[in-house]
């Protein structure tokens, strides 16, 4: 994270003793909360052509998610803006952080002049606005925790949109024949600052064969070692090591997430591997890269973005609504994210999808109940579109369909309704289910990436 504190030079002589130190105190304030938060790079208070063009270079040369710009006062837009110009993808946050909760009953102009921070943040925010650079904006107060947490919050969300710029995320497999919907171009992917790798058959069979069987016990004893509980039998030892080889294609690429399609020649039809990789998926997912299935790219792109958000992704579809209850039948399978789990999580055979080589093994739990987002990203003709919808998971009936699944209630409407509502949205027949009501940190995502965001 990048903090950027425009001043203005122009009061100082004129406002007397400590005005000047007072003014740049905002730049330690905002160090000292966004630090609570995240690792701050460089905090750095612009005052003049020659210090923007200093913070500019300085900030080019950090990796950073976003930069948060928190003005000490009204301060000539220009000086933040060279710092901003010099990163242009990069997401930005204008801070308006008040000092004070009551103004004194007699305002002097120092005190006055003190307190336009909201000055300075409208003189910004217009000048974004001219060049078409995105932008989120919070007002805070210390009187005021909850708006400090919405600062928390959209912070977060801006790094997490950061966060795709210039990464990698990776293909095993071609999306499902006919599944159409979970297609993404080249093109698509450059919109959001992606670059995908398609990993050939050769490369995944020469890692798969590359893993031994000290690879997989490895990978099951930190399986263990997470709280997940099963058997070394002979599926769990293939996708063990079918899981060494996917974390180390993902390592060799840098990807920040990816895709694979189990069901095709290069995994459960194939006479290497032979077994579906839903443990890999879920261990990678569990790991902070999150992998979705059926070549769906968008979804695991929203899984990313989830998981960054809420801590955890479930992939999953809606199956049906319930009219009787207007609750939604939301289902996920063994490749699910045991961060969603309501207590034990065990790798169970993968009974529904065998392959050429057996079943393999794949992951069984309890969905946690609880407030929940529903989200799913797409590329549309008129760009991307980030579907979300926040509700409850009421239930989890269904033990017998061996993955997680849940009743869902939609805020906005009844299931029937939302179903419709959900199935205008643009959105793909996969999605991402975070916990919690991502109110505050999804419209940040959509507009720092560019996204329509459509609340259903």
């Amino acid at each position: 994270m990048g903090v950027v504190c425009p001043r203005f030079t122009l009061f100082d002589e004129q406002l007397g003793a400590g005005f000047v130190t007072r003014t740049r105190a905002v730049a330690a304030y905002a160090e000292r909360v966004l630090g609570q938060w995240c690792d701050v790079a460089a905090t750095l208070v612009v005052d003049s052509d020659a210090s923007a063009d200093d913070a500019a270079t300085r900030l080019a040369a950090e990796t950073l998610d976003a930069i948060v710009v928190a003005p000490c006062m009204a301060a000539p837009p220009t000086f933040a803006w060279a710092v901003l110009s010099a990163r242009p993808d990069t997401p930005v946050v204008i801070w308006n952080a008040l000092t004070q909760a009551s103004l004194p009953t007699h305002l002097t102009q120092a005190q006055a002049t003190e307190n336009t921070t909201t000055v300075g943040c409208l003189m910004l925010g217009n000048v974004c606005a001219r060049a078409g650079r995105a932008y989120a904006a919070v007002t805070t107060s210390d009187d005021q925790p909850g708006t400090l947490d919405v600062l928390r919050r959209t912070v977060i969300a801006a790094a997490a949109a950061g966060r795709l710029r210039g990464a990698t995320v990776l293909r095993v497999g071609a999306p499902l024949d006919g599944y159409a919907d979970v297609t993404a171009t080249a093109d698509d992917l450059a919109a959001l600052g992606l670059r995908e790798r398609d990993v050939p058959a050769g490369e995944l069979e020469e890692a798969f064969l590359a893993a031994g069987d000290a690879d997989g016990r490895a990978v099951l004893d930190a399986c263990r070692a997470a709280g997940w509980h099963g058997q070394d039998d002979a599926p769990a030892m293939r996708s063990a090591r079918l899981a060494h080889a996917l974390t180390t294609l993902a390592c060799r690429h840098g990807a920040v997430a990816g895709t694979v399609n189990c069901h095709g020649p290069m995994l459960r039809f194939g006479a290497c591997v032979g077994i579906p990789a839903c443990l890999a998926v879920a261990r990678e997912t569990s790991q902070g890269r999150p992998f979705s299935c059926t070549g769906n790219q968008p979804v695991a792109i929203t899984m990313l973005l989830a998981r960054r958000l809420a801590g955890a992704a479930l992939y999953h579809e809606c199956y049906a609504p319930e009219p009787a209850t207007g609750l939604m039948l939301v289902v996920g399978g063994p490749e699910a994210d045991p961060a969603c789990a309501d207590g034990r999580v065990d790798w169970v055979d993968n009974v529904h999808y065998p392959g050429q080589a057996g079943q393999g093994a794949g992951l069984s739990f309890r969905l946690r109940e609880g407030p929940a987002t529903m989200m799913s990203a797409s590329p549309t003709a008129d760009g991307w579109v980030l579907a979300w919808a926040t509700g409850c998971i009421e239930a989890a009936r269904y033990g017998e369909l061996r993955g997680p699944n849940g009743m869902f209630r939609f805020d906005s409407a009844d299931a029937m309704d939302a179903a419709t509502r959900w199935i205008t949205s643009g959105a793909t027949h996969h999605g991402a289910l975070a916990p919690g009501r991502l109110d505050v940190e999804i419209p940040v995502v959509a507009e720092a990436l560019g996204m329509l965001a459509v609340r259903v």
